[in-house]
Parts: C-alpha cells; structure tokens; sequence
C-alpha cells in the first residue's frame, strides 16, 4: 500500500478513535452525574437534572453509534486492492487537490498534505467513481483532471 494512504487511513482511524473516547467519557460522566444526583427537596429540579442526563445520554449514544458505523465502514474498505479505476478506498490527487475515496470525514491533515475524505454517494464522489488517470470532470463549473489514483 501506498505510504501516504496509509497514513491517511491511520489518521483517519486514531481521530475516530479519540472521538469515540472523548464522547463515551461524556456518556460516562453523564450517567454518573445522573445516577449520583440526589433527591433534593426541589422535586421538579431533581427530574430536570436528571432528563437533561438522560437526554446527553443518549445523544452520546447515537454518536457512539455513528462513529462505529464509520470506522466498520473504513475497514471494509478494499485498502490493499490496486485499480486502475476510482474505487471504494482509493487515494486520488486532481488537479485540485487530494481525495480519500470511501468515508464522509471531512479534512485529513498528513503533514503539509491535506486530504478531503469523501464518499462515494457524495456529488464528488459520484463525478470521480470508477474514472480512470487522465479523465476529466467537472465539478462546481471547475474542471478536474484527474491526476494519479493509489
């Protein structure tokens, strides 16, 4: 595998990674806060504190569950599979710029690099799907021709 789409995908699995952490330390804070509130003699105070746990709670769960999604779908991926065509878990360098083809994250930062991780459902990922070097695309009315795939 390429050395800089392996750095890519490592970036890309340590941020979901501490992201997963940071929000499951929330959910856990969040139940202890909950479940050590006790009952004062505001009553109503008592249930609101505890709703509004509840309620990040669950938020941090759905979260939890978005980001499990995404790291199942980036270890999918066919990362090692060499093609001549713009598939699921290639790297592609346009004329203007570097794109990780397979996950929706956004901005990925490998030194002075800067790598847009896009999905296949997203317009660009669309446009750029199973094209090969050398084609062209527009997108945004800017043409792209598209440089190297790895």
């Amino acid at each position: 595998m390429d050395k800089l789409k392996k750095e890519v995908i490592d970036k890309m699995n340590k941020d979901l990674t501490e992201n997963y952490d940071a929000i499951y330390q929330t959910y856990i804070d969040a139940k202890e806060s909950r479940d050590n509130d006790t009952k004062s003699s505001a009553g109503d105070k008592y249930e609101t504190g505890r709703a509004m746990m509840q309620q990040e709670m669950d938020q941090a769960e759905k979260r939890l569950a978005q980001i499990k999604a995404l790291k199942n779908e980036l270890n999918r991926l066919p990362l090692e599979e060499s093609s001549n065509e713009i598939i699921p878990g290639s790297l592609v360098k346009t004329t203007t710029g570097l794109f990780f083809i397979g996950v929706s994250l956004g901005k990925v930062e490998i030194g002075d690099e800067l790598i847009f991780a896009i999905s296949t459902a997203s317009p660009l990922g669309k446009l750029l799907h199973l094209k090969k070097e050398g084609d062209t695309i527009l997108f945004n009315g800017q043409e792209q021709k598209i440089e190297w795939i790895k």
